[in-house]
């Protein structure tokens, strides 16, 4: 039996990460909805003629972290011209685990869809858990997140991926030139 104070504390961390997965499903669909057919600009489904030019990344910053404002994922340009996307540890996988959980999914969803006939390339950086003494877990986690965007039409040959011996996100990262 736990005692309340815990109790009271895991309940309200379950019904954060309710309110997260909604607020995120929610963004998601209101995404999509927005877009006729389901397709944005930028939705990698290949350039047709007389279609508007893709969107720059700096314009895909603003439109994913509109897209998510009011959640815990951040999308910031970087000194470089990189897009780096970052995505809490305890959203993306669970304790001892390397899946994809949903929240981190929809994330990587809209990157996909943005970035999938766009020329970037991807460093993807997930960390293993907090008390782990091992780069393990984040080599497999990096791998999986990885493994999810080729999944929804990412080629592999535009990534690499790394394993952070700490930190709390998730981090995807699209520059406008390969390494």
């Amino acid at each position: 039996m736990w005692p309340a104070g815990r109790k009271r504390a895991v309940i309200g961390t379950m019904e954060r990460l309710r309110i997260l997965a909604v607020a995120v499903a929610a963004a998601v669909l209101a995404g999509c909805a927005s877009a006729p057919g389901g397709h944005g600009a930028g939705s990698g489904e290949g350039a047709k003629p007389g279609a508007a030019p893709r969107p720059t990344l700096v314009e895909e910053q603003r439109r994913l972290a509109e897209l998510f404002s009011g959640t815990p994922v951040v999308f910031a340009m970087q000194k470089d011209g990189s897009l780096r996307v970052s995505v809490p540890l305890h959203f993306s996988f669970d304790p001892g685990r390397f899946a994809v959980k949903p929240p981190l999914g929809a994330v990587l969803d809209r990157v996909a869809r943005s970035q999938r006939g766009a020329g970037t390339h991807f460093v993807v950086t997930a960390p293993a858990d907090p008390k782990s003494k091992g780069l393990m877990l984040g080599t497999e986690r990096a791998t999986s997140t990885r493994d999810y965007l080729v999944a929804r039409g990412v080629d592999a040959t535009r990534f690499s991926i790394a394993a952070a011996g700490s930190g709390d996100v998730v981090i995807v990262v699209a520059d406008a030139a390969p390494h």
